[in-house]
């Protein structure tokens, strides 16, 4: 009986698998969404370009070509909250001509965007990014906004539009003779505290048990408007309260 043939060896190595390709768009939102992640685990100091890069899966030569520096990844992880938060914005106040009504979804709508996003949102808002130098082009874009003066498009910053549509909810309410105070600019800023406030307190401490949050934040814009909407006579706000439980 003939001895078994052997099955020959290849001496070649297997190829490694080929990288599954996505379009530009996704592998962009890919190392976005990583370098978020990241920056609040292991912070934005501590965190290096060449581990951001490794962690999303691309070179750090193909990462650099997109992004020159972690400040421009946390500019436009900011852009990008911001640019979903304005078509949120937008939708929660179509069709609507009260200005009450539009201010109730516009603060409910801004509310549960922050929650629903708090990586982003937490980078955004609740980290010091001096070196971004936000603070200066935003104050300068609020002068010029409330003297009637445009900015350069080249210098708009979608948080500036943002802020722009807040205030402009505002104005409408302090148009229509329904506020205590007729300051739109520090009324948006208090607008903006409350709701931010609600915010941030739900994403960093989750394990407080709160009060359901849709409950919460109906509440929260009740307490809101009660203390921005004008009252007669020391009587109840001449806007009647949301008819929510």
């Amino acid at each position: 009986m003939a001895p078994p043939r052997k099955t020959p060896v290849s001496s070649k190595k297997k190829a490694p698998a080929a990288r599954k390709r996505i379009g530009a768009d996704a592998r962009r939102a890919q190392v976005l969404a990583v370098a978020a992640e990241l920056f609040l685990r292991e912070g934005i100091d501590q965190t290096s370009m060449r581990r951001i890069a490794t962690a999303a899966g691309v070179t750090a030569t193909l990462l650099y070509k997109h992004f020159a520096s972690k400040d421009d990844l946390l500019m436009a992880i900011a852009e990008g909250l911001f640019s979903d938060l304005a078509r949120v914005l937008d939708r929660a106040g179509r069709g609507m001509t009260d200005p009450v009504t539009r201010a109730r979804a516009f603060m409910r709508a801004y509310i549960t965007f922050g929650i629903q996003n708090p990586r982003a949102y937490h980078l955004t808002f609740m980290t010091a990014l001096p070196r971004l130098q936000r603070g200066g082009a935003m104050k300068r874009f609020r002068d010029r906004l409330h003297r009637g003066e445009e900015t350069p498009p080249e210098q708009l910053l979608q948080g500036m539009l943002c802020f722009a549509r807040l205030e402009a909810m505002v104005a409408d309410l302090v148009a229509a003779g329904l506020t205590q105070s007729r300051d739109v600019a520090a009324l948006s800023e208090v607008v903006w505290s409350a709701g931010h406030g609600l915010v941030a307190l739900v994403i960093t401490h989750d394990d407080f048990g709160f009060t359901p949050t849709a409950k919460l934040i109906e509440l929260s814009i009740d307490t809101m408007l009660n203390g921005l909407i004008k009252r007669v006579s020391g009587g109840p706000p001449t806007r009647p309260r949301s008819h929510r439980a």
